[in-house]
């Protein structure tokens, strides 16, 4: 495991609309860029960050921070926690970082046991979750899915090297992780969102399953399933503050334009829904829902989670964020899609596709 740290440099003035990013506690946020601030041998390469803020839907500025140089050129496999998951294809690591942190000013880099070559990430199937958000501090566990078939755990801490736990079912593929804090397990669905599949930390070489039974469904008119069967579905688990599990559907739709040839001029796609199912305490099924109270849901391309809005003045309760078919919020309660306002078709081009948000009050400095 290796730390970087880097010096605390002043923050200079900010242009357009920016504000920097400095009240806590620190809300969930999208890195937009990364831009290099100066280079030299001494320092190493400072560089600051363009962020997104969902609480005012403005662009903010990260502290300055030095890159780590072991970063450079490796592809981002996921985010947990605040933690990005990084690729070095030289000696088939994962790398841990807090350098998209927005009030980290020192990153740290954690460096995870090598990988054997057949599970080798691949950046299209790879999510990585975390049990702990203060790796540096605590004793945890890190699940990855490194292909469509296998869930992997360490104990990075305790010097353990990966154990590569097979699906089982080679129809149901492992959907994004995601930890229980609530059963101190890692849980997934399978694709179709049939079964959950569950490694528990006292027997991580084992996966669980339960079948996902869902009561109460929505009443939506028989013209409104058929355009959801049309669309494409992901599913998604979420654990709330409070310990609630949450089951998300969540449908988009294929668009296209033709020219005056009747040939494709571009294809795109947008969220059309999300259905939400709240766990029953007592049956342990899932129940549906269009009130989650005081909460916020963000999804992306990695590991799903959830906020009490009110901590953060601005955020929307009883909505989704999300990033993935275009990037905006979603109303339950009213059904009503809103776009940010710099999205256009298709995912933004961002320099993290995941939305970052600690839980951890440690900040480096």
């Amino acid at each position: 495991m290796a730390l970087f740290i880097s010096r605390i440099s002043k923050l200079s003035a900010r242009r357009n609309n920016a504000r920097f990013f400095s009240s806590l506690p620190q809300s969930p946020c999208l890195v937009l860029t990364t831009k290099k601030l100066r280079e030299s041998p001494e320092e190493g390469l400072i560089v600051h960050q363009k962020l997104f803020d969902p609480t005012t839907e403005k662009k903010v500025y990260s502290k300055e921070k030095k890159y780590p140089k072991e970063l450079r050129g490796a592809p981002l496999l996921g985010a947990s926690k605040g933690w990005v998951a990084s690729f070095k294809e030289k000696d088939i690591t994962v790398h841990l970082t807090d350098l998209y942190n927005p009030c980290v000013s020192s990153p740290r880099v954690i460096s995870l046991p090598s990988l054997r070559s057949e599970y080798k990430p691949s950046s299209h199937a790879t999510e990585v979750c975390l049990s702990s958000s203060d790796p540096v501090q605590d004793d945890y566990y890190v699940a990855a899915k490194f292909n469509d078939y296998h869930v992997s755990v360490c104990r990075p801490r305790q010097g353990s090297e990966w154990t590569h736990n097979r699906t089982g079912y080679t129809l149901l593929p492992a959907s994004e992780l995601m930890y229980s804090k609530r059963d101190k397990a890692f849980h997934f669905t399978s694709f179709k969102g049939l079964y959950m599949g569950s490694l528990y930390l006292s027997n991580n070489d084992e996966i669980k399953y339960k079948e996902i039974r869902l009561r109460n469904l929505p009443k939506i008119p028989e013209a409104g399933w058929e355009m959801l069967d049309k669309c494409s579905m992901t599913n998604h688990l979420v654990e709330s503050p409070s310990g609630e599990l949450f089951f998300i559907k969540w449908y988009t739709q294929c668009l296209h334009k033709e020219d005056e040839d009747g040939d494709l001029e571009f294809i795109h796609s947008s969220t059309k829904r999300f259905v939400v199912f709240r766990e029953d305490e007592t049956s342990r099924g899932f129940c549906y829902t269009e009130d989650i109270g005081d909460l916020c849901i963000f999804l992306s391309g990695s590991e799903a989670f959830c906020v009490t809005a009110s901590l953060y003045p601005g955020l929307k309760p009883n909505s989704i964020y999300y990033l993935g078919p275009r990037f905006g919020s979603y109303d339950l309660a009213s059904g009503t899609n809103s776009s940010f306002k710099f999205d256009r078709f298709g995912k933004p081009s961002l320099v993290v596709p995941f939305w970052i948000y600690s839980t951890s009050s440690l900040s480096s400095s």
